[in-house]
């Protein structure tokens, strides 16, 4: 017959009584002698032990502590105990582990493999482990509730209270498990060693599920696990106990988006969530799709019946009301990770409350030593992988971190809390600093001869030794380095915001897609004109300009920014700006339709750079120029101008000769198109190479493919021209240019059903619009 196995909430003083005759025994003392000690009865004494007796009132255990001479721990376990044998004696529950919930949502995959795991002969133990608030201990009770079959022998659960300011000690958790699984307590042993040996030959000769519930560490847990055979263990944690052998671990992290949506739904039921989709979407997003926060959520909602989703979201939505908002009864987010928090050293507390300071998401141990002030990296990263253990950073990448977003709001509060103002600002300021200094840095390795030099400071800036570390650090950080501008911006820092900008401009057209150039750019102009320098701020509309035309085809704002630098640059008497904003003028005004009024503003452009030297200029004006002759039906004109910039200097920035050169044969492939010399525009176009060191590249090569396959087309090839479309159209897909994607498609229909008659002029129109990256490069950044 299989024994029903208690939980731990149901042998509370069967478990009172197995730890009173241990310590008692330990204390050497006998009935009679604790009953004088203590002033209880030897009666009572004995019916406590025995376990005939419900917990003892706290002033009996007083007593009993005072005469066994206990610490302060051990008369809190012993009344812990007290208090569960008191409050939840009686008969034997049911052989149920934790409590399970109705609702329970998601965890599939973990499910499976925890059921495959139980029904194979490798592992016999299992470690579940994750931040605080992700559902762990009603995974563990899930499970076991729906592995109860595997498990012939029962159940069995204790609460290792990991946690709190006293866990369960292995030993006395060893007291409570051998109850649950039916041993007498007058037969436990009191050696501790002993005790552990019963208890493994008990689970290798059963098959029984044992649940340890939020275990503290490894020194905790490692006696209670079970041998090669026999019972099954699983263990919740905070930590994945890595010290442990023979165990698999498996990470929770937060539910998806569509299982969070299905966990408020369930919770709330269909009355209230009928036409709430947004409104629930919008919950479960500023939850951070944490089981914990979205519990709370959905009991705040079921005990007001009037409230609506949206106007709790609308609560939520206020940064420094949300943790307080995430509070239900008993359950609050806020409290589940000050229990971590409080475990932390003082300099591990430190570091958690700086990483709120950071401006991105993500950061590494360099950046985060720059918040602490720590020399020491091998420190610093030590101290990011304990907090990874902890629950309270999650790995994304090897060795890059993140704070869930309520973490950071946590960490926030306890920044407010814990530190002077001024203390506080210090750090994020130095943060900036080191940042835009680091950012310079980097920069220029992508600059031209002559570029400014960077500034010093007070932290030393990382300096990368070579232009791909450069690069990488510029592209792993943009979000911290952009996001710094606007802390220098209101420490009034205007130089340092200019010079990192006027660093950054020509490695912004390695990756000109980036929308973070915006930022960057009005950073600039706005210091610009706080330091009341004319010819600076000219410099930086130009390069805002730029940034409106590559990014999102936003010509008409374009054109304002470079009317505007026009004007600065005019008053400040800088040539060179003066053509770059002529040039920007004229790209805008090919765009917006006009390209007779592009080629005069090209032609006003190229005579400044040729008066100011500007070699970079004028070989973009010139191209430009030759783009507005073609659009205005001057193709053999444009033909002319663009061969004629074969081999012409580009300037001396790194890069930018290989870059105008593809984009010079790209036009010319673009103006024999339009002469409709269809073979020779397949020639050049097979000698087009796309320029690697520059963003955007898949989309070059894209409208190069569009223009072969064109080409291809009228020479009588329709299946190359075919291959080539698919693969341009595959491109313009992954690059989100949905646009493109659609007239590709239409134009691989077409050559499917060999509709191959339609009229010349329309087809090369149609492959390569005005939006092209050949004209579109003529917005190239403004070189200094």
């Amino acid at each position: 017959m299989t024994r029903p196995s208690p939980s731990d909430v149901s042998h509370g003083a069967t478990a009172f009584g197995a730890m009173l005759r241990s310590l008692r025994r330990a204390a050497r003392l006998t009935l009679e002698e604790l009953s004088q000690a203590s002033g209880v009865s030897v009666r009572a004494l004995g019916d406590m032990e025995r376990g005939r007796s419900r917990g003892p009132q706290r002033r009996t255990v007083d007593a009993l502590a005072a005469a066994l001479k206990l610490d302060r721990e051990q008369s809190q376990r012993l009344q812990r105990l007290a208090d569960a044998g008191r409050e939840r004696g009686g008969p034997a529950a049911p052989p149920y582990l934790l409590r399970t919930v109705p609702d329970f949502t998601g965890r599939e995959q973990e499910l499976t493999d925890l059921e495959a795991l139980a029904r194979g002969a490798g592992e016999r133990a299992v470690v579940l482990f994750g931040p605080g608030g992700q559902g762990k201990t009603t995974l563990a009770a899930q499970a076991a509730r729906r592995l109860g079959e595997l498990f012939p022998d029962g159940s069995v659960s204790v609460r290792l209270h990991g946690m709190s300011d006293t866990p369960l000690s292995a030993a006395e958790a060893l007291v409570l498990l051998l109850t649950g699984l039916g041993h007498p307590p007058d037969r436990i042993p009191v050696d501790p060693v002993a005790r552990e040996a019963v208890y493994r030959a008990t689970l290798s000769t059963r098959r029984v599920l044992v649940v340890l519930d939020d275990a503290a560490d490894e020194a905790q847990a490692r006696p209670l696990l079970p041998d090669a055979e026999g019972g099954f263990v699983l263990v919740t944690s905070r930590r994945p106990l890595t010290g442990l052998e023979g165990v698999r671990r498996i990470r929770l992290g937060a539910l998806s988006g569509r299982e969070s949506v299905t966990l408020l739904e369930r919770i709330l039921g269909t009355p209230r969530t009928d036409g709430q989709s947004e409104a629930i979407g919008r919950l479960a997003e500023l939850c951070g799709h944490l089981p914990l926060a979205l519990r709370i959520v959905g009991n705040r909602l079921s005990s007001r019946p009037a409230w609506t989703p949206a106007r709790l979201a609308e609560q939520l939505a206020d940064e420094e009301r949300r943790l307080g908002t995430l509070v239900a009864g008993d359950l609050a987010v806020r409290g589940a990770l000050a229990l971590s928090y409080r475990q932390l050293t003082a300099p591990r507390r430190l570091l958690l409350r700086r990483l709120a300071l950071l401006p991105g998401h993500h950061t590494g141990a360099r950046l985060a030593a720059v918040l602490t002030g720590d020399d020491d990296l091998i420190a610093v990263q030590d101290a990011l992988d304990l907090l990874v253990e902890r629950g309270l950073l999650e790995e994304t990448t090897p060795g890059r971190y993140a704070l869930h977003d309520l973490v950071r709001l946590f960490a926030r509060e306890r920044l407010q809390a814990e530190e002077p103002p001024l203390s506080a600002e210090a750090a994020a300021l130095g943060m900036a600093d080191w940042l835009l200094r680091s950012a310079s840095a980097a920069g220029r390795w992508f600059e031209a001869p002559g570029a400014p030099e960077p500034w010093q400071g007070a932290t030393p800036a990382f300096a990368p030794v070579s232009a791909a570390e450069a690069e990488e650090w510029l592209i792993t950080e943009r979000a911290h380095w952009v996001g710094a501008l606007q802390l220098m911006f209101e420490a009034e820092r205007y130089p340092e915001i200019l010079h990192t900008a006027r660093t950054l401009y020509w490695f912004s057209d390695r990756w000109d897609a980036w929308p973070e150039w915006r930022t960057v750019f009005t950073y600039g102009v706005r210091a610009a004109a706080a330091l009341g320098d004319r010819a600076a701020e000219a410099h930086q509309l130009n390069c805002l300009a730029w940034t409106y035309a590559v990014r999102g085809g936003a010509y008409e704002q374009a054109e304002e920014h470079a009317r505007r630098a026009l004007e600065s640059a005019t008053q400040a008497g800088d040539t060179g700006q003066q053509g770059w904003a002529w040039l920007y003028i004229a790209g805008a005004a090919m765009y917006l339709g006009r390209p007779a009024e592009a080629a005069r503003a090209a032609e006003d452009a190229a005579g400044l750079f040729g008066e100011a030297g500007d070699q970079a200029g004028l070989a973009v004006s010139r191209r430009l120029l030759g783009s507005a002759l073609r659009e205005s039906g001057r193709a053999e004109e444009a033909l002319a101008v663009h061969r004629g910039l074969l081999g012409a200097d580009a300037g001396d920035v790194p890069g930018f000769q290989e870059f105008a050169q593809a984009i010079l044969c790209h036009e010319i492939a673009r103006d024999l198109l339009a002469l409709r010399r269809w073979s020779d525009a397949v020639e050049v176009y097979r000698t087009v190479i796309a320029p690697a060191t520059h963003g955007g590249t898949d989309r070059f090569k894209a409208r190069a493919l569009t223009g072969l396959a064109t080409a291809l087309e009228h020479c009588g090839d329709p299946a190359q021209a075919r291959a080539h479309l698919s693969e341009a159209h595959r491109l313009f897909s992954s690059v989100g240019d949905t646009t493109a994607a659609e007239r590709t498609a239409a134009s691989l229909e077409r050559l499917a059903a060999r509709a191959v008659d339609a009229d010349p002029s329309v087809v090369a129109n149609h492959a390569e619009g005005p939006g092209s990256q050949g004209a579109r490069i003529t917005q190239a950044p403004v070189p200094s």
